[in-house]
């Protein structure tokens, strides 16, 4: 037991210090085209309104990104894919998994993945052009989506370097986490972020997109469970962070 405590404790003492330049520079890099951008976007703000007719409150729900229970799915996805190493049972799963799906659908094999994974933000930017009602305006989806791909590159990366260099991470020659259901949970949790004011329940169908690509990664044989968990976790929480950074910036901007 101690053992595998110490592992643990390990794993994530490597992870967290290998991640504060990326996630560092993540939040410079954000910063710095938001403010590149912020004159271009200050005259579309106010084409951005809830039904009620008022400026959304960004300080309001910038205080629901990283409250814990916004962290809890994510958070717990992570941590799954992260114990893989000292708890073996999370190994047997992740194999007999791919042992069914190669023994059941040996020959199936989809492109479909590739393309899905970018459906949910291509539908902002699809909003944008008809003039539906969201949260921001197109130069801000623009820096948002940047953003949250900076965020979730550099973590994974971290991640990938970690996870190369231990074994239980390299037995069927896939790679933690997914980069697919990274970028699809990505783009679905902006999805839902742009559209939970005015249509709640459209706004979760961009989780059903990349729900299907992460099914999809498992059965193209490309990725394992751990790793498609995993990278849903940090696909939602680079969003999340990054709209955390951006209400920020952009409430220090209003206040000087």
């Amino acid at each position: 037991m101690s053992s595998i405590i110490m592992t643990v404790n390990d794993c994530f003492i490597n992870l967290i210090s290998s991640m504060k330049f990326y996630f560092g520079f993540s939040l410079f890099i954000s910063q710095f085209v938001f403010f590149g951008f912020n004159g271009s976007a200050q005259d579309t703000t106010q084409t951005h309104l809830l039904s009620s007719g008022s400026l959304i409150d960004g300080a309001k729900y910038n205080s629901h990104y990283l409250n814990p229970p916004a962290l809890i799915i994510p958070g717990s996805f992570i941590l799954y894919g992260c114990l893989k190493s000292p708890v073996s049972g999370i190994q047997r799963i992740d194999d007999d998994i791919m042992a069914s799906v190669k023994k059941k659908y040996p020959d199936f094999h989809t492109k479909a993945d590739d393309y899905m994974a970018w459906a949910p933000s291509a539908s902002i930017y699809l909003m944008d052009a008809i003039h539906v009602k969201t949260r921001h305006s197109f130069t801000e989806h623009l820096i948002l989506d940047a953003g949250s791909m900076i965020v979730a590159g550099g973590i994974g990366f971290v991640m990938r370097k970690i996870s190369g260099s231990m074994d239980v991470y390299n037995t069927q020659g896939t790679k933690f986490p997914s980069g697919h259901t990274t970028n699809a949970f990505r783009s679905a949790e902006i999805f839902h972020q742009e559209l939970k004011g005015t249509s709640p329940a459209l706004s979760y169908s961009g989780y059903l997109v990349a729900t299907t690509v992460g099914v999809l990664r498992i059965y193209n044989k490309s990725h394992l469970l751990t790793e498609v968990l995993a990278g849903a976790g940090l696909g939602i929480l680079s969003t999340k962070l990054t709209y955390w950074v951006f209400e920020k910036v952009k409430d220090k901007k209003r206040k000087k």
